[in-house]
């Protein structure tokens, strides 16, 4: 409707507007509902005043009641086919649990409600949004995934085809039948879509079928100037969930400079351009299994590497428009890493890091060098260190040493014939040269200048005048002794004999208890180092008796 009608709806009276949507229904065959809404668009106002209880439901469900009912239908989806509860069956649920009241709504309306809101079954079966992502240059990253490959296995030296109606979830023990698979391993560049394919006949996904595959897929093939394809990506994408995901695998990688991001499991969507290699390969190469069958898995490979060098060079790409190859040929010099040689490939594999111990002179060995260490903050000699090999470094490494890694070159030497000795080794008798003081020594620098002074010759005291000996019984308190015991007999035939003061006091607190500080120093004066066991005895029971005199004078005084 035009804009003129608007207007011209919004002067007219409600008795003229009925003739002018009348006009309008025979013109455009559009109900008078719908009319209202396209003038509503271009200008028109209704005179007529707003619902009181616009927005509420009539059936007087709330969000919350109606939120309830799509919870019901989510949690008992299924995992791949997703929502399967009826919408009706959730809402006799939800009746029978209080949750609404019976008859308060339809299954047509509550479903009516649930699309409003986006709450639907379609709704939850759609797929949750992604973000399109990008890679550089080719080798910048590459995605690898493993598929079973069920369709076929060997069978008395030759590949034979699975039948789909034998071999399917229903009829899970059909495959024990099998007692290895045929597992299709594939590797894709993600920003040519340039891809290795490979077979391996085995009972599951290992360690060493991902290491070959790698080696392989990243190295020099056969027919190179057919199949250019090769070296080591910056990052690496696979399902988190794969049994290669193992500490070797992230070690190895990490060796090479290939960064792994961490990912959700089963999250098919971010190795998108390998999936879709699993869905080429299915039909342009494994389809014709069923008229050519391959008599053994080398056979079966080396047709796979045929049918890769022809798809790669013959198909254009979807999304840049050019075969894979050439996409893949624009890779420049520093973006293509070479693998490293094998030697070290399987060190890398095998053991990334080696613990050494540093020598006298700061030194490690690693794979025949000898490495200086002394750049190293707080290194001291017997300390272990770990020495890790990378291969785009090498002959430098690098040295973890206190959670920290640091870069360390190989020293370098002099030719044989003049001794074969470091390069920066100091000449004897010419040349002096320390090396640098450890913390340790350090230390002790400053606790020997503590003791003696900076300035100390031999013969001298450390410490000098510090105190040492002679006051550490002054430091107990006899006072602090209150232990009762049975008093002895004596018998007086016994011949005198002596006691300490310390035994006097022990015994005189054991019969009377604490005694006051006056009377400890009073008793010492008196008597000294030793007294007497009889009189000993005698000034106890004299004081037990309140007859010693200090005690006399104590309570004259008061």
């Amino acid at each position: 409707m035009a804009r003129g009608p608007g207007h011209e709806l919004n002067r007219a009276s409600s008795r003229d507007r009925s003739a002018i949507l009348a006009h309008y229904e025979t013109q455009t065959g559009y109900r008078r509902q719908r009319l209202y809404t396209i003038a509503a668009q271009y200008g028109f106002v209704s005179a007529r005043s707003t619902r009181s209880d616009k927005g509420c439901l009539k059936t007087g469900l709330t969000t919350e009641q109606i939120e309830g009912i799509a919870s019901l239908i989510h949690v008992t989806r299924r995992e791949v086919k997703g929502a399967i509860m009826p919408t009706e069956r959730a809402m006799q649920i939800a009746e029978d649990n209080g949750w609404i009241k019976p008859g308060q709504a339809s299954p047509s309306v509550m479903n009516r409600l649930l699309r409003e809101r986006q709450l639907s079954k379609t709704h939850q079966k759609a797929p949750a949004p992604h973000t399109e992502m990008r890679s550089l240059h080719p080798n910048h990253v590459h995605e690898v995934d493993v598929s079973v490959c069920i369709q076929y296995y060997l069978k008395g030296g030759r590949l034979g085809i699975l039948d789909e109606r034998d071999f399917y979830k229903n009829k899970p023990h059909n495959f024990a039948k099998v007692k290895t698979r045929l597992l299709r391993y594939v590797l894709v560049d993600h920003f040519s879509g340039s891809f290795w394919l490979k077979y391996y006949d085995t009972t599951g996904e290992t360690q060493k079928n991902m290491y070959d595959f790698l080696r392989e897929a990243w190295g020099r093939k056969d027919e190179e100037e057919k199949l250019p394809f090769r070296g080591v990506p910056f990052v690496m994408l696979w399902d988190a969930g794969s049994a290669n995901v193992s500490k070797t695998m992230v070690s190895f990688f990490d060796s090479l400079g290939v960064s792994v991001p961490k990912g959700r499991p089963r999250n098919p969507r971010r190795n998108g351009a390998v999936e879709v290699t699993h869905n080429i390969i299915e039909p342009w190469f494994e389809s014709g299994l069923r008229i050519q069958p391959a008599t053994s898995v080398d056979e079966l490979n080396q047709w796979a590497h045929d049918f890769s060098i022809w798809f790669q060079a013959d198909r254009k790409h979807t999304r840049h428009g050019m075969p894979r190859t050439t996409c893949w040929l624009l890779i420049k010099e520093e973006q293509l890493r070479e693998l490293p040689s094998e030697d070290i490939l399987r060190d890398l594999f095998v053991s990334p890091k080696e613990e050494r111990t540093v020598s006298g002179a700061y030194t490690i060995s690693y794979r025949g060098n000898e490495y200086s260490l002394k750049h190293i903050e707080g290194l001291f000699r017997g300390a272990k260190v770990w020495a890790i090999l990378k291969p785009y470094k090498w002959p430098a490494i690098e040295v973890a040493y206190r959670e920290a890694v640091y870069e360390a070159a190989p020293v370098e030497k002099l030719p044989a014939i003049e001794g074969g000795f470091s390069r920066n080794a100091a000449i004897i008798n010419e040349q002096y040269r320390s090396q640098p003081e450890t913390e340790t020594e350090c230390a002790i620098k400053r606790m020997e200048n503590m003791a003696y002074g900076e300035n100390h010759s031999k013969g001298v005291v450390p410490f000098e005048g510090l105190r040492v000996y002679g006051h550490h019984a002054d430091k107990v308190d006899a006072t602090l002794m209150p232990r009762r015991g049975t008093p002895m007999e004596i018998d007086r035939g016994i011949t005198e004999t002596l006691i300490s003061m310390t035994e006097f006091l022990k015994r005189l607190v054991g019969r009377v208890g604490s005694i006051s500080r006056e009377m400890n120093t009073r008793l010492r004066e008196e008597y000294g180092e030793s007294i007497e066991t009889t009189k000993a005895e005698e000034i106890i029971r004299s004081i037990e008796d309140e007859n010693w005199p200090v005690i006399r004078a104590a309570e004259d005084r008061r």
